[in-house]
């Protein structure tokens, strides 16, 4: 094989394996509960629960009291490649709610909502800034606190849809490396 048609070949398995890239989109599974569970989010403290009564979009969000809290986990992925992290919150009077970074060293760092809400309206939180990019997340938590339910819908950890997989990285690699061989063979 010439080093022309060993370059074309190597470009050639390169992008095809760089397109095909990590979970593009929102990497959280039933993120606006429409399904009518929580599956795969799960109930970290007490009860809370899917309801039709409040929806910010769709049919489905959850209410969440007090300690209520729904956490989902998630295959690790570093922090600095997220471009968003947001989720919409509605409660009458005022939005008092508490979310978690969990990251793979077994941190969680927790922050603190705050924010009036005389009319009770559908209200957006994009909390991107409070991750820590020199680490790995592995899932994510929010509390709903009292008073009254908090409404939580439509929650987003977006990744970069040209970030190739680990396991793409490394298929590449095998791949140049047996050419390498393959050309060194027939030389």
């Amino acid at each position: 094989m010439s080093r022309k048609t060993f370059a074309v070949v190597a470009a050639t398995l390169f992008l095809s394996l760089a397109g095909a890239s990590a979970s593009a989109g929102n990497i959280l599974v039933n993120a606006g509960f429409e399904s009518g569970d929580l599956d795969p989010w799960f109930q970290a403290n007490n009860s809370p629960f899917v309801t039709s009564d409040e929806a910010h979009t769709g049919i489905y969000s959850v209410a969440a009291l007090g300690a209520d809290r729904i956490e989902q986990a998630f295959a690790a992925i570093s922090a600095a490649l997220i471009n968003e992290v947001s989720f919409w919150v509605k409660r009458e009077g005022s939005i008092f709610n508490s979310y978690s970074f969990l990251y793979e060293d077994g941190s969680e760092e927790g922050f603190l909502i705050s924010a009036p809400n005389p009319e009770g309206d559908w209200m957006f939180f994009d909390v991107t800034e409070n991750l820590n990019v020199a680490k790995n997340l592995v899932g994510f938590g929010i509390f709903g606190t009292s008073p009254g339910p908090a409404y939580l819908d439509d929650f987003l950890i977006d990744v970069d849809a040209d970030v190739p997989e680990p396991t793409t990285l490394a298929l590449l690699g095998l791949g140049l490396v047996g050419m390498g061989l393959r050309r060194r063979k027939i030389a």
